[in-house]
C-alpha cells in the first residue's frame, strides 16, 4: 500500500469533512443512516465465497464494522478523503483486521485489485462520478463488481433539499454510461437504492 497524504489528494469538488463534521456524522451513522448500512450490509454479503472489498468514502468505518462482524469471509480495505474520519473509523474497528488509509474516488493507495468496491451515501458528492468510476474499475479483478448504495429521492416538492443528498434510479443508470462500464442492476427498496456495475 501507498500511503497517501491529505495534502496529495486534489479533490476537484469532493467533500472533505473536518474534525467537528466528522464527529457530527458519525453519530449520524452510529444510528445506522436510516437503516441503509444493513441494507448495503446484506446485500453485500449476497455474494457467495471469500471475496475482497475495498469501501470508498468509508466515513466513520460504519459498513466495514458491520460486514466485519456478520462475516469473517470479506478481506476489508476503506478509504476516505478526511484524516479525522479515518481516525474515528480506526478507533471504532480496532482488532477488526480492515486496513483503512486516505484516498478518495481518484486517488487511491492499492497497487492490487479487489472483487467489489462499494460506497455507501458518499456517490451524490462524487464531483465527477464518470470520471470516478472508470477510475475506479481498474481496480476491478475480473468479473468483479462496483455497488452504489444512496437514499432514493422522493421527488416531493418539501423533500428538495433533502433529495439534494439522495439519488435516484435514473441517475444512477446513467452515470455508468461514459465509463467503460455496464449496469449490471439496478434496484430500489424502502428509503434506499442500489445499482450494480460491471466493466462493459
Amino acid at each position: 500500500m501507498k500511503e497517501i497524504n491529505a495534502s496529495d489528494m486534489d479533490l476537484r469538488g469532493e467533500e472533505r469533512f473536518g474534525p467537528v463534521l466528522s464527529r457530527l456524522y458519525a453519530l449520524f451513522a452510529r444510528e445506522g443512516a436510516l437503516g441503509i448500512y444493513g441494507f448495503a450490509c446484506k446485500d453485500i454479503l449476497s455474494r457467495k465465497g471469500a471475496f475482497s472489498l475495498l469501501d470508498v468514502g468509508t466515513g466513520p468505518g460504519r459498513l466495514p464494522g458491520m460486514l466485519s462482524e456478520e462475516s469473517d469471509r470479506v478481506r476489508i480495505s476503506a478509504v476516505d478523503p478526511s484524516p479525522s474520519m479515518i481516525r474515528i473509523a480506526e478507533g471504532k474497528n480496532r482488532g477488526r483486521g480492515i486496513a483503512f488509509a486516505l484516498g478518495y474516488s481518484q486517488k487511491l493507495p492499492f497497487d492490487k485489485k479487489f472483487d467489489m468496491i462499494v460506497s455507501s451515501v458518499s456517490f451524490h458528492h462524487w464531483a465527477h462520478k464518470k470520471e470516478s468510476l472508470a477510475y475506479l474499475s481498474g481496480f476491478l479483478k475480473p468479473k468483479g463488481e462496483i455497488r452504489i448504495y444512496e437514499l432514493k429521492k422522493s421527488n416531493r416538492l418539501f423533500d428538495y433539499f433533502l433529495d439534494k443528498h439522495r439519488m435516484s434510479e435514473k441517475e444512477l443508470r446513467h452515470a455508468a454510461e461514459g465509463a467503460g462500464l455496464k449496469v449490471k442492476s439496478v434496484i430500489s427498496k424502502d428509503k434506499f437504492v442500489r445499482a450494480v456495475y460491471i466493466k462493459a
